[in-house]
């Protein structure tokens, strides 16, 4: 199992060809790069398979994990991550009715499935004191992949399907872990915190641009890694996330993205975009125009712009014809 092996908004994994022939044709020269705003992590995996410096980061805790999991240096006994996966994948003495069945069953997933999950999270929890930190990073990665694929939903958990779950079986898989050269700087943080503590060679900038917010797409998993077990509410079954919730995805999205980048310690900053402002739905219309980022880069320096047509993931009705991936590679002044 890949770190790309999932379903999540945005993910560049198709666009890495187009980004990384952009930093080509135009000559860039870094042995750094940030990531600050990495949902799966791919860009980051792609670039330490390249042997660079890669800082990432993302506000989401699931997301950390998987960081930690896929892209950590740090040491981790393979025969025992093994036979914990064996134990979960063929024993049953340890299912027991648990907070994610009494939350979640008979909605995003069947009872049989949300109690084997619940499980399996329990129990990992009452044994991290005796795991090394990516041990637990990469058993609970599984387990979240796992509970991914199953769940009753069109790919995210903004809502579950109307028809009742059926059962289908949790099954933890192995990770496909590779060695890098260099280990990364793995940060959860805001993006426009973390800026202000980090110097890279180039600042590769993904944020949401639309009024949806991720953690409302993956709260489930959220939930699930943090397991706080809060209370949740409402017909999707959300837990408090304000503390989770982007700027990007609000009116202030202009002036945030504004601060971000006149505080960027880069030589140069890779922006991608995409043109969803267009969109007929409300929530997929973008916060910030075309306009508004060449005006906030060419503040401060020389920028140029790359396109390339892209098949919008699409979660809704709105139809996203001559859809466009944008982007905008800006070198700093000196």
């Amino acid at each position: 199992m890949r770190i790309n092996n999932r379903r999540y908004i945005g993910n560049k994994f198709k666009l890495l060809p187009f980004i990384s022939g952009v930093l080509d044709s135009e000559q860039i020269k870094f042995n750094s790069i940030a990531d600050i705003f990495a949902g799966t992590g791919v860009v980051s995996e792609y670039f330490l398979d390249n042997q660079k410096h890669v800082i990432i980061n993302d506000i989401l805790y699931s997301n950390f994990i998987f960081y930690t999991a896929w892209l950590s240096n740090e040491h981790y006994n393979p025969k025992l991550i093994t036979e914990i996966l064996d134990y979960y994948n063929n024993s049953d003495d340890y299912l027991k009715d648990n907070y994610f069945s009494d939350t979640f069953s008979n909605t995003y997933y069947h009872y049989e499935d949300a109690k084997k999950i619940g499980s399996i999270r329990e129990h990992l929890e009452s044994i991290k004191s005796i795991l090394l930190n990516r041990e637990y990073a990469i058993i609970l990665a599984s387990l979240l992949y796992s509970a991914d694929k199953i769940a009753n939903s069109v790919g995210h958990f903004e809502s579950y399907l109307q028809k009742q779950p059926t059962p289908k079986g949790v099954y933890l898989k192995e990770l496909s872990i590779k060695q890098y050269k260099y280990s990364p700087q793995i940060y959860q943080k805001d993006a426009n915190t973390l800026i202000r503590e980090i110097e890279t060679d180039v600042l590769y900038i993904d944020p949401p641009y639309n009024s949806r917010q991720y953690i409302n797409f993956y709260h489930v998993l959220e939930n699930l890694a943090e397991w706080q077990k809060p209370k949740v509410f409402g017909k999707t079954l959300k837990m408090e996330r304000e503390n989770k919730k982007s700027s990007y995805s609000t009116a202030k999205a202009k002036s945030v993205l504004k601060d971000l980048v006149s505080n960027a310690k880069a030589n140069y900053i890779a922006l991608s975009y995409n043109n969803t402002y267009k969109a007929n739905s409300i929530a997929s219309i973008n916060k910030i125009s075309e306009q508004d980022i060449l005006e906030i880069l060419e503040n401060i320096g020389h920028v140029k712009q790359f396109k390339m047509d892209y098949r919008y993931f699409n979660t809704g009705k709105t139809n996203f014809d001559n859809h466009q991936e944008i982007l905008y590679l800006c070198k700093f002044n000196v």
